[in-house]
């Protein structure tokens, strides 16, 4: 899995450059970057200044980095497939026997124009979001995952969504319960099960999403703000709740801050600016708080966006061959190590996988005409090799969250 660092804010604060600024510095240290945003404005390509889609595109001009914007409510039908099945055709087959044909074309109608954004619950898009981006996090080609979330408030609903879906799921078995038999006869016993199914599944994918976010060794998140009232309250609260839910915080930009120049309007805007700043560090003593000033210019494009990152992460590391935690970033540290190391040896490939919280239990390796699959949560990839295989011959073994698979080559 590629450690995952969120960035997260009030909108308009410039989480989307600083995320971007950040994945370019990275990228430019050796590490494999995805930039991943789930902001409805998909504001990541205007700022870039490369056009991204919903799959994992190659930035040009910026080496080992990858870009992509997600759409969750046109994820819906993918990722809850049979849930909408059964919702827009449960109701087709014996309910004209009941209520006469009028009535069963009038519920068709309405069933057959059902949009799956139409079963969106608040935070469920965030949450097809990060379901999403848990498939790229165990993509073996990537390192990091920069993650420019929707604005703080979609991210705090998602949290929560677990219990609203316990809730949720509670009371429709309930009604399940008490109408079983009508039920049955309405939507038939094989659409009601898939339902269920489906969102029995869905609810455990939910609460893995936050069994990782939850993890300091997978991911962090950084506090996004400006030096303005409004903001600096908005992102007290929103470290009150991250930090509830057991989120990892690691630090705060702030973003537009004056600069110290010889004119009275800009004096009296920056000492109002410092009161604020004054109260935002009292707030986070203990975490580290970057200042970057305001810009003649706005702040886009690729040149732009990596001063901002150099300025803001300092210089670039001594590149890593093997799967150690380093800690890399000047203003706000953060850890990562390589998701995939491969080392060619006389007769033998070692690789090293990066598998933070896997059992062995669910885990499975397999090499298949000389192709190594690795498997686990249920979901397999392909991890690309340095060499060919002459043979199917391997084993592994899990130690900590390094997965080392030797193959005879």
């Amino acid at each position: 899995m590629a450690r995952l660092l969120l960035f997260g804010g009030k909108g308009g604060v410039g989480k989307t450059t600083s995320a971007a600024a950040t994945a370019i510095w990275l990228a430019d240290s050796g590490y494999r970057v995805l930039l991943v945003s789930s902001d409805p404005a998909h504001s990541t390509s205007d700022s870039l200044e490369v056009q991204l889609g919903s799959e994992p595109t190659p930035v040009e001009g910026v080496e080992n980095l990858w870009g992509l914007e997600l759409d969750p409510a046109e994820r819906m039908d993918e990722l809850l497939p049979r849930l909408s099945e059964a919702l827009r055709a449960g109701l087709g087959g014996n309910v004209s026997n009941i209520l006469g044909s009028q009535a069963s074309e009038g519920i068709a109608d309405e069933m057959g124009s059902l949009e799956s954004a139409d079963l969106l619950l608040p935070g469920l898009d965030e949450a097809l979001a990060f379901d999403q981006l848990l498939s790229f996090a165990q993509d073996p080609r990537f390192d990091a995952l920069i993650f420019d979330t929707a604005p703080t408030g979609h991210t705090l609903r998602f949290l929560g969504l677990p219990e609203i879906l316990d809730s949720w799921t509670g009371r429709i078995i309930r009604l399940a319960r008490l109408t079983g038999g009508v039920r049955s006869i309405l939507m038939g016993r094989h659409q009601e099960r898939a339902m269920r199914e489906e969102l029995d599944k869905f609810q455990k994918r939910v609460a893995h999403v936050r069994r990782v976010l939850t993890n300091p060794w997978v991911s962090s998140f950084t506090l996004v703000t400006i030096p303005e009232q409004m903001a600096v309250s908005e992102t007290i609260r929103a470290s009150d709740t991250l930090t509830e839910y057991g989120i990892d915080i690691n630090g705060v930009i702030v973003n537009r801050v004056t600069p110290d120049l010889d004119h009275p309007f800009l004096q009296q805007r920056r000492e109002i600016e410092q009161k604020h700043l004054a109260s935002l560090k009292q707030s986070f003593e203990h975490l580290p708080v970057a200042e970057v000033p305001l810009e003649a210019s706005d702040i886009h494009g690729l040149e732009s966006l990596r001063n901002l990152g150099n300025s803001m992460n300092g210089e670039h590391p001594e590149p890593t061959q093997g799967m150690e935690m380093v800690t890399v970033g000047s203003n706000i540290p953060f850890s990562i190590r390589r998701g995939l190391h491969q080392d060619a040896q006389p007769g033998r490939l070692i690789v090293q996988v990066h598998m933070p919280g896997v059992n062995r239990d669910e885990l499975s390796v397999r090499v298949t005409e000389g192709e190594l699959f690795v498997e686990a949560n249920g979901k397999s990839r392909q991890v690309e090799l340095i060499q060919s295989l002459n043979s199917d011959r391997h084993k592994f073994e899990l130690e900590g969250d390094i997965l080392e698979i030797t193959l005879e080559i």
